[in-house]
């Protein structure tokens, strides 16, 4: 009996598991091959890329400002010349249909010919401002493939030459002054499905705009390879040939220099680009990312994985080799060599989130609650969805409630917000969620006081949701009596003020009384007697004397 309870315990760690006790061609039970099957993660599907239908809000902002482009009035085209840099949401689906529209009204003839006499005279008058008349004329300067060698490094805006030299009733000088400033707001938005529409751009007009799109280009560098990977399998060869220079000019022409960035939505775009053109060369690249840190990318390569499919089979196999060091049975098919491997990421890394939670845990348990939070940051970082996210809730909120009380250091209230905040998140729906949301608008409270904006409101609706809430109770006590104090200090200012108006009514008065009457001559002053001549000394005594009669 014990034999036997040993031997079902090593089929069952055997199930999820390649065993490499069976030979190559050797075909495990089929019980066996569906329990491991079932605990497999399943391969996700690359979203195929869909064109949404443009928005009329964006389709009419859209027409206003290229109709202000266009116009006669030259103030009107420089204040739209301005806000071509702003772009609103939807722009992207409005651009597609009236570039569309563009295409088929557009005079292939004469476009051109405006555009070169738009170019010529812009820079004419770029050499005249600078000074500089010694430089050749770019048709002496052609390399051996007799393109204008000069036209790539030129400087000047495009736009601006066509705005220069406007000419609003020419129907091919408002075409090509429409297109461009279509092609600025698409450089402005700088998102993969704006780069794919730069590159429609060169599909339906060539080597009309071509020079000017692959300045632009070069100017979003990272941002254009997706597009540009995705455009070497463009129906047409042109637009083939053109792609892989622009990839070659940017260093990005081969996969380990076209991941070589640092934002994390170019390389999930890079990635899935990879998968939608079925690059085989790119699948070791690819696998490096599929047990990233980032879900974002782990989910990218995953799907560009999953969008190549079979060719990439002996790949798969290498890498699965090199990962768990038995060959793959040779039965398996290149989806189940996929799922083992993302199995044996999955396993590994969270391996290393249940040690991390492990952590958190034991340093809650010890009150070391900092040390606590900052291993479940972790765990989240890694595993965003983890299982047992719920048990970091209340350990969350506890950190965000030492916080408060410690309020000598200054955010703290603000970092307990956001902690608080978090911990609503990680179970929005428990039984503790709407006294952890009472929480959250007395933090709110509290942080509109330290900001000197003090509002009832807030400590009120934490009530609301928890009416046992001391701390809101005695906000509101708190901030009642501010406001009777308040009031208090009015009175006396209110008494003060009306002595002090009353005082300067009554002086006023008496200035009034006192001037003299418009239109009369002010009286002169009294006129003083004159005083006495000095007298002798001794003559101040003589007057109290009795003066003798006269003889």
């Amino acid at each position: 009996m014990r034999h036997r309870v040993v031997w079902l315990s090593l089929i069952s760690l055997l199930s999820f598991a390649p065993s490499p006790a069976r030979g190559a061609g050797e075909i495990a039970p089929a019980s066996s091959t569906a329990a491991a099957l079932s605990a497999l993660p399943e391969l996700p599907r690359l979203a195929p890329i869909v064109q949404p239908e443009p928005d009329p809000a964006a389709v009419r902002e859209l027409d206003r400002v290229l109709e202000q482009l266009t116009a006669h009035d030259a103030r009107s085209r420089q204040g739209a010349r301005a806000a071509i840099d702003e772009v609103p949401p939807g722009i992207i689906g409005a651009i597609r249909l009236r570039v569309h529209d563009i295409r088929g009204s557009l005079d292939r003839e004469a476009a051109p010919r405006v555009l070169s006499d738009a170019r010529k005279a812009g820079r004419k008058a770029m050499k005249a401002a600078k000074g500089n008349t010694g430089k050749k004329d770019n048709k002496d300067n052609k390399d051996s493939r007799g393109k204008e060698k000069a036209d790539d490094e030129e400087d000047g805006d495009w736009l601006d030459f066509m705005l220069a030299t406007a000419r609003p009733e020419d129907s091919a000088w408002r075409d090509i002054v429409k297109l461009i400033a279509m092609e600025r707001m698409l450089v402005a938005a700088g998102t993969t499905p704006a780069v794919r529409e730069l590159i429609a751009l060169h599909a339906y007009f060539g080597d009309l705009l071509r020079i000017d799109l692959q300045r632009q280009i070069a100017k979003l560098r990272d941002k254009a390879v997706p597009a540009l990977i995705e455009a070497r399998q463009h129906d047409a060869k042109l637009i083939q040939r053109w792609a892989n220079k622009q990839l070659d000019l940017l260093g990005r022409a081969i996969p380990g220099e076209a991941v070589a960035s640092n934002d994390t939505q170019i390389l999930a775009d890079v990635l899935r680009a990879y998968g939608r053109t079925r690059d085989v060369d790119a699948v070791r690249v690819i696998l490096s990312f599929c047990n990233s840190d980032r879900e974002r990318l782990r989910e990218a390569a995953r799907e560009a994985i999953s969008a190549i499919g079979e060719p990439g089979i002996w790949q798969l196999r290498d890498v699965y080799l090199n990962l768990t060091g038995n060959k793959p049975p040779r039965d398996w098919t290149w989806d189940r060599i996929a799922r083992e491997l993302f199995g044996a990421y999955d396993r590994a890394r969270l391996a290393e989130v249940y040690k991390l939670m492990e952590a958190g845990l034991a340093a809650a348990s010890a009150g070391k609650l900092p040390e606590a939070t900052e291993a479940f940051d972790k765990v989240l970082a890694r595993s965003p969805l983890f299982e047992r996210r719920k048990d970091m809730v209340m350990i969350y909120v506890a950190r965000a409630r030492a916080m408060v009380e410690d309020r000598r250091t200054p955010g703290r209230v603000e970092e307990a917000l956001a902690m608080m905040r978090k911990a609503l998140r990680l179970d929005p729906a428990s039984d503790q969620a709407k006294k952890i949301d009472a929480e959250i608008a007395y933090l709110e409270g509290l942080f509109l006081i330290e900001q000197g904006t003090p509002d009832k409101f807030s400590f009120k609706r934490a009530l609301e949701l928890d009416p046992a809430h001391t701390g809101a109770k005695e906000a509101l006590a708190s901030l009642a009596d501010q406001v009777v104090e308040r009031k208090s200090y009015l009175n006396r200012y209110i008494a003060a003020g009306g002595v002090g108006l009353a005082a300067l009514v009554a002086m006023l008065l008496i200035a009034r009384r006192h001037a003299p009457t418009p239109g009369t001559t002010p009286p002169s002053p009294p006129r003083m007697p004159l005083s006495p001549s000095p007298e002798p000394r001794g003559s101040a005594e003589s007057e109290d004397q009795p003066v003798p009669p006269a003889a």
